[in-house]
């Protein structure tokens, strides 16, 4: 059987799917909480929905070759509310961000929070093992040793009291010690 010739856009799209991959499978845990609500809606997988949402929109070609651009992907999907943040503070053992809630339609007091922190190059995640609630008014994250002087790419994203609904993540940049 003769081998099949791979052309150069189908290699290219190859390589953004093993890189998109590659870039989700340590948010497995937190993409199947904030996808859940619309991998049921649409009979889905949340890892697929997320998948495909990096593929769509966070897959940049750079220099000829495809990259993550880690600001356009997406953690959770959803109707509920954003966070307003105001203010991000980084100290040696964690991460607090600052907000202001406003009671909406599409938020309560008691949604809870989750901020995300993840270091790429050691594939390795992160979230708040507190509860934090919209009313606090903040969210803190405790830093793992051998992660505190690491740069992570921080995303928030709010949920219902019950976990079943989500807002639509957000991405809060890159901090650096």
């Amino acid at each position: 059987m003769a081998k099949r010739i791979v052309s150069p856009a189908q290699e290219s799209v190859r390589t953004a799917f093993k890189m998109a991959v590659a870039f989700l499978t340590p948010l497995k845990g937190v993409i199947k909480k904030g996808f859940a609500e619309k991998a049921r809606r649409k009979k889905s997988v949340a890892s697929a929905l997320a998948l495909g949402h990096v593929l769509h929109a966070a897959i940049k070609i750079t220099d000829g070759k495809p990259q993550v651009e880690p600001s356009e992907v997406m953690l959770s999907e959803g109707a509920l509310a954003t966070i307003r943040v105001e203010q991000i503070e980084r100290s040696s053992d964690r991460i607090e961000v600052l907000h202001n809630w406003f009671p909406s339609d599409f938020s309560a007091g008691d949604d809870c929070l989750t901020l995300c922190a993840y270091q790429l190059d050691k594939g390795y995640a992160f979230v708040n093992q507190q509860i934090w609630h919209r009313q606090e008014g903040k969210i803190i994250v405790q830093l793992p040793k051998g992660f505190q002087d690491d740069g992570l790419h921080l995303y928030l994203m709010a949920s219902d009291r019950s976990g079943s609904k989500y807002s639509r993540s957000q991405y809060l940049g890159y901090s650096t010690k």
